[in-house]
């Protein structure tokens, strides 16, 4: 088969022995890349090599090294993974002849092992909370009419996909994706400019880029992205959590709730907020803007409700400030 491709890889160079097992899964593959991209921060030393990598010292954050490791690349497509995954010897074999099959220009391989994967159905119950919820997040679920898969099938984090079947054959179409691991046209990916979004990895509290994955991909929606999830083909997160470390837990959580807060705001002013294309959709974002931020803070101060939380509470209203006063700035 001949295909094109360049492996791009983010790292610290600290995930050991999953580190390993990533690089032994891409020694493995059927199809071999063109080149393995290595996108490591400036004073960082990788602990295992192939002594086939191409190593890009770059700027630390996970969106900058994300950003140069696909502006490196040269071949027609990427193969873009975290550190810390594995995988089988027809992964990207699999993930090509999907692609190929439903006419797409980005694919994405399941985490886990075997078919027994949980999925939640898709649940309109309640339909205008459904809607209101995703203007604010980005779930936002639209069907094929009856069909057995959605046009639209969204997330933010995570892994959880939400799908009316479960036939693992079918082709479900999403706009948003997990970051860990996914297979894309070059061209595409480069006319995301990802680099531009700097803004995910910053503020006062950040140490991880909160929505770093909608807001790449929304990018590609409104250039006409077409990606579907290859519901058979998996892969394995070993889950070195070496990017989100924290002193303790009331640290973690610190960290956490101003980077959702900020970075969940900003993603949906500039996402769905301002892209909204008619009046009634700018009042459907508008709506669903409030109720987003008024359930999750109201929750978040619910379960805070100790003295030692305190500092958590002050951490989600800081985000808030600093997003309010980043989208001030944008629009000067």
């Amino acid at each position: 088969m001949n295909l094109s491709y360049s492996v791009v890889i983010r790292t610290l160079g600290n995930t050991g022995a999953k580190y390993q097992a990533l690089l032994q899964s891409i020694k493995s593959q059927t199809i071999q890349p063109e080149e393995i991209i290595v996108a490591i921060p400036h004073g960082y030393e990788l602990d295992f090599q192939l002594r086939t990598e191409r190593i890009v010292h770059c700027e630390k954050g996970m969106v900058m090294q994300r950003a140069i490791g696909i502006a490196e690349a040269k071949s027609e497509y990427i193969l873009v993974c975290d550190d810390d995954i594995q995988f089988a010897p027809n992964m990207v074999e699999e993930l090509y002849k999907y692609l190929l099959q439903n006419n797409l220009n980005c694919c994405l391989p399941m985490e886990g092992k075997d078919d027994k994967w949980d999925t939640d159905h898709l649940n309109l119950k309640y339909p205008l909370v459904t809607r209101l919820r995703g203007r604010f997040t980005g779930q936002m679920l639209t069907g094929y009419g009856k069909s057995n898969y959605l046009d639209k099938l969204t997330y933010t984090a995570g892994h959880k996909v939400y799908v009316n079947s479960n036939k693992l054959d079918d082709c479900y179409l999403c706009t948003t994706a997990c970051f860990q691991c996914f297979f894309i046209n070059t061209e595409l990916a480069k006319a995301a400019h990802y680099e531009e979004e700097k803004w995910l990895q910053e503020g006062s509290l950040t140490s991880y880029a909160a929505y770093d994955e909608p807001v790449f991909f929304s990018k590609l929606n409104l250039l006409g992205l077409r990606m579907a999830y290859a519901l058979r083909v998996r892969y394995q997160h070993l889950d070195a959590g070496v990017g989100r470390k924290a002193v303790d837990k009331i640290e973690a959580k610190k960290i956490r709730y101003f980077s959702i807060a900020r970075n969940r705001t900003i993603y949906w002013y500039q996402y769905i907020y301002s892209t909204a294309p008619t009046f009634w959709k700018k009042c459907l974002a508008l709506a669903g803007g409030i109720y987003g931020l008024t359930n999750y803070a109201l929750l978040t101060i619910l379960i805070n409700l100790r003295p030692k939380c305190i500092r958590s509470l002050t951490a989600l209203f800081k985000g808030y400030k600093e997003a309010i006063e980043y989208i001030r700035s944008t629009k000067k």
